[in-house]
């Protein structure tokens, strides 16, 4: 039987400016030469294979000393794109050698993220900064995580989740040795959310088994998803106040995850859409810039402070929000890391 659709609020003028940006961003306003060496620095950014995780992975790899770690799905993909990238930095930057690792991940199936972050804290005794920009968009109608939850809620958000609850008391350790502040988590949302059901998620049918919609409104959730997951991190980690958890919209941008694209949209993605490279600079704006000190701030392309659709951010839709990625991952969190 049939729920009704989703009540989707008028994107307003916040949504329209939204857009307009991301067609027609600024200049970007905080560039490798103002990024921090972040000498003995430890960094994640998972899907940094591809699009602009692997560009934001470059700059760091780049222009600072920090030792990344790219999660990825296919180790031989990322054992490629890591060869390419010394390449790169090479010619880009005049460096001879990077310092960036592999670490498999598998965002879409909850039973393999333990081992992952297992392999990470085997390998290290702090963790700096986590960037969760991997995910997928526009997947085809019933496809599904290996829990059989829709593969844009579960890939985009509950893997992520799950993720940083095993990461969480490394970089709260971390944030004791670090200034305030220096220590982030960044959410890689869009402002795709202001298209997301009313409070972010349509709870009466979150999979959209049985509700008729348009295939973009579950990207649209759950990117509202990680809006709120950045909101409510700092408010659900109590001693945690010296790491700053943030998330952004990086840009309307031409990458691999456009490779669903059909019809006349593939046609528009060349003319319309920005290089990946630029996203870098939203991302590693909310990575690194040390002038950001306000929780669960909402940045856009390529370094400024964004909208929240105002339902989004309200602090009982939050609170539900994150509640209920909880309630998602439970079963699947093992305190014991080995």
């Amino acid at each position: 039987m049939s729920t009704a659709p989703p009540n989707i609020p008028f994107p307003g003028l916040l949504g329209w400016k939204a857009m307009i940006n991301g067609y027609f961003p600024s200049n970007p306003s905080y560039t490798e030469e103002q990024y921090p060496k972040l000498d003995g620095k430890v960094v994640i950014v998972t899907g940094g294979n591809t699009g602009v995780g692997y560009q934001t992975a470059k700059s760091l790899a780049g222009s600072t000393n920090a030792k990344v770690y790219i999660f990825a799905r296919s180790e031989e993909k990322a054992l490629a794109a890591i060869r390419r990238m010394e390449l790169e930095v090479a010619q880009e930057y005049n460096k001879s050698s990077i310092n960036v690792h592999f670490i498999k991940l598998d965002l879409g199936d909850l039973t393999t993220i333990k081992a992952s972050a297992d392999e990470f804290l085997s390998k290290e005794n702090r963790l700096d900064i986590v960037i969760h920009n991997a995910g997928v968009m526009g997947t085809s109608v019933g496809s599904k995580t290996v829990q059989g939850v829709e593969l844009q809620l579960g890939t985009n958000c509950f893997g992520p989740h799950l993720l940083q609850k095993y990461f969480d008391p490394l970089v709260i350790e971390t944030s004791k040795t670090n200034k305030p502040y220096e220590s982030r988590i960044v959410w890689v949302a869009s402002s795709a959310h202001f298209q997301s059901p009313e409070r972010g998620i349509h709870y009466a049918d979150p999979n959209f088994v049985d509700t008729p919609h348009l295939p973009r409104v579950l990207y649209c959730q759950s990117k509202a998803v990680n809006i709120m997951q950045a909101i409510a991190w700092p408010k659900n980690h109590p001693g945690a106040d010296r790491v700053l958890s943030v998330s952004l919209c990086p840009g309307f941008l031409n990458t691999d995850i456009q490779r669903h694209a059909s019809g006349i949209w593939k046609w528009f993605i060349p003319w319309v859409l920005h290089d990946p490279r630029y996203g870098a600079y939203t991302e590693l704006y909310a990575a690194l810039n040390p002038e950001l000190k306000n929780q669960g701030e909402y940045y856009q392309s390529f370094g400024r402070l964004g909208d929240i659709r105002p339902d989004i951010k309200l602090e009982e839709n939050v609170d539900k929000a994150w509640a209920y990625c909880e309630e998602q991952v439970k079963a699947y969190y093992k305190t014991v890391i080995k």
